[in-house]
């Protein structure tokens, strides 16, 4: 049996293995304090059941995720862990030669390439990341007003990536006139290729790093657009803490730029994704200054939120496993984000 994290977004450290047990942990790396992304591959365990050992409760609440090819994924169910969400057994099947279990679903790289050539879009390259690693751009409309889509500033929240993904859908399909839509998909690159948790990088992350020095590429890139032309819209998407209370939910993070208009957006996105499996309802927004939302200014929205001639830049947080009833997959992020797609859209035709 083989315990390896060779592919992109792989993050495991081995502890010990006897017999058919497994000790693992999350590498933290360069993280300051704890965090929970964990990914890692096992060969050569056909037939073979294994029991894998977490050193925290870091199991959602349907087992880990699972993939044979990194590119589908499921939940491995409640019924393959323990109940203090630190130990799952999985039994290999004859024909598992190669089996990836994570924390939470992934998102494949190449799914950017595939959907910039199913909408018809090109891929430009933002710039070339610390690490030397291409850093791709998406962009289509022909208007003055930008939408501004950003996600993995921390390059473990691959649930942002989906969503993102759905935005685009809807908006390449109904984009108002007047408007021109750049996403960057991957603000991380060099952690989301490495398996990086992301959040609380030393120094700092990249989701603190607008200031008048950034020390990422990919940070600068975007500011020196921003500076040039601040956007009409600012999204940026996200996942919350590992579980638990409202991050087991879908909520925007708020900041003092116009209340009204964020009040609007949040009716206008909890219509549209009412009846979804994984609904937006706007009763968990975190208010400025509420819990972890301090308005840090080095922060992407809420350092847009500061730019003349911008009138929404929010944050939206999805959860990585859900509620019990709400069970986060591949097809439910993909609704949500073009539920929010849609939403954007209306709130722009109204304003028109």
């Amino acid at each position: 049996m083989r315990i390896h994290c060779d592919f992109p977004g792989g993050n495991a450290e081995v502890a010990g293995i006897w017999g058919n047990a497994v000790w693992i942990r999350p590498a933290l790396r360069d993280t300051a304090g704890k965090w929970f992304y964990w990914a890692f591959c096992v060969e050569g365990a056909e037939g073979e059941t294994v029991a894998f050992h977490l050193d925290e409760p870091w199991l959602g609440y349907f087992g880990p995720a699972k993939s044979t090819d990194l590119k589908n994924w499921a939940w491995c169910g409640k019924g393959v862990m323990s109940e203090d969400r630190k130990t799952f057994i999985y039994r290999f099947l004859p024909g598992e030669t190669r089996v990836y279990f994570a924390h939470h679903m992934l998102y494949p790289l190449d799914r950017v390439e595939k959907l910039a050539r199913r909408l018809h879009i090109p891929v430009r390259e933002l710039t070339v990341s610390n690490g030397g690693n291409s850093v791709p751009l998406l962009t289509f409309g022909e208007g003055e007003n930008v939408i501004l889509l950003l996600a993995r500033h921390h390059a473990c929240e691959s649930t942002g990536s989906y969503v993102l993904e759905g935005v685009l859908e809807a908006l390449a399909g109904g984009l108002p006139a007047g408007y021109k839509v750049i996403a960057v998909p991957f603000m991380d690159m060099d952690g989301v290729l490495k398996g990086d948790q992301g959040k609380n990088r030393i120094p700092h992350d990249h989701n603190r790093d607008y200031t008048d020095t950034p020390l990422y590429a990919e940070v600068r890139a975007v500011l020196d657009m921003i500076r040039q032309k601040p956007p009409k819209f600012l999204f940026d998407f996200h996942a919350p803490w590992h579980a638990g209370g409202a991050n087991d939910r879908v909520f925007l993070v708020r900041n003092l730029l116009n209340p009204t208009g964020q009040d609007a957006f949040s009716r206008l996105l909890a219509k549209e994704c009412k009846g979804l499996p994984l609904p937006y309802e706007g009763t968990f927004d975190l208010l400025p200054f509420e819990k972890w939302n301090r308005m840090t200014p080095s922060a992407a929205a809420h350092h847009v939120s500061l730019y003349p001639g911008v009138e929404l830049s929010l944050t939206l947080e999805t959860a990585y496993f859900g509620t019990e009833e709400q069970q986060v997959t591949q097809e439910n992020l993909l609704q949500l984000g073009s539920r929010f797609g849609k939403a954007l859209c209306r709130y722009i035709i109204k304003k028109i």
